[in-house]
């Protein structure tokens, strides 16, 4: 049984150290050899060189330049799109392996081919994904991999990638607080055919001002199975409970820290959990069959911890914000319902 799913993620990196050492602030994600890429203060300067010379990320990059005005699309072009359809029906309970393309909207973001973050597929052209995944980052270096399964097995799924024509970081992120932790990368695609043909569906929005409290979110993920462990190379899911934003101020948490950008989901006494490795990928929660995004992994103190949950952006806080970012794609606003 596994117990913990992990989140590992690089962009510690060229982001902040940890704010409250020796306690370690995971970010939730890594590299593909396992080492953990999110370190407390005391160790962050002794690895800066070492990752640096594993997968060649510089710690002070600039950010890109501003980016074109985006041509709105004409959605009467649009094909018919149905959102948060899983790829299989059957569920598997807490912490195990996925069937392959089971979240046929899960990405895997690699940096110069090397896994690090996980990210979803919103619509035909864009992935949503954790700000701390990207910055600092070029487009240029930034890859998106769909409909991966098992990282190790290159006969059991064929996976398809694309580069990054933009990243689309939100301006109000903070590198320090992981507040406004979430962006959007747009593919280089003309779009994404969805349905059967390809076994890739989008995952659907959610609705706007509500706080997802006391349902159950289901996290997904490549990340490793226990705290500093190595990525796992099988997709694994966890379900976790989903706290109130006043529950999770009460958790060993600065209460200052959870601010109404952000959500809380885990166990009073820890044990099932997102960790290094997750990074950038969902939480989501099943309305009517079908899947939400409601969450996107950011930051928890250590894995699995007693009174530490996993804290995640609280999606429908940015609504207005995707919409006005993502113009050039046709959006997806069929839910999925089973037929009768």
């Amino acid at each position: 049984m596994w117990t913990v799913l992990c989140v590992m993620t690089v962009a510690a990196l060229v982001g902040p150290s940890c704010q409250r050492a020796p306690v370690l602030i995971t970010v939730n994600h890594s590299s593909d050899d396992g080492k953990p890429g999110d370190l407390s203060q005391s160790a962050f300067a002794d690895y800066v060189n070492w990752w640096q010379n594993i997968i060649g990320i510089i710690s002070h990059q600039e950010e890109p330049a501003a980016e074109p005005p985006i041509t709105p699309i004409d959605q009467s072009t649009c094909a018919p799109c149905t959102c948060g359809a899983l790829g299989k029906k059957n569920r598997i309970v807490g912490g195990t392996p996925t069937y392959v393309h089971q979240y046929p909207w899960m990405a895997m973001l690699t940096y110069k081919g090397k896994f690090y973050c996980g990210a979803s597929v919103i619509n035909h052209k864009y992935v949503m994904t954790a700000a701390h995944c990207v910055h600092g980052f070029e487009a240029k270096n930034i890859g998106v991999r769909l409909l991966e399964h098992d990282r190790s097995d290159t006969e059991e799924a064929k996976h398809i990638d694309f580069k990054v024509l933009r990243v689309i970081k939100h301006k109000g992120y903070s590198p320090t607080s992981y507040n406004n932790d979430i962006a959007l990368l747009r593919m280089d695609t003309d779009g994404i055919e969805f349905g059967p043909n390809t076994g890739i569906n989008p995952v659907c929005l959610p609705v706007e001002g509500k706080s997802f409290a006391g349902y159950e979110g289901v996290i997904t993920g490549w990340g490793a199975k226990k705290q500093g462990g190595s990525s796992s190379q099988v997709l694994h899911e966890v379900y976790v409970p989903i706290m109130s934003n006043d529950d999770c101020r009460k958790t060993e948490y600065d209460e200052k820290r959870i601010t109404a950008n952000m959500m809380c989901a885990g166990y009073a006494e820890g044990k099932k959990d997102s960790c290094q490795g997750d990074s950038g990928g969902p939480m989501h929660i099943a309305n009517n069959t079908a899947y939400h995004i409601v969450g996107v992994v950011s930051w928890g103190e250590g894995c699995a911890q007693a009174n530490r949950p996993g804290v995640y952006s609280r999606v429908n806080r940015y609504l207005n914000w995707v919409a006005n970012h993502t113009v050039d794609a046709c959006p997806c606003s069929n839910i999925y319902t089973p037929s009768e």
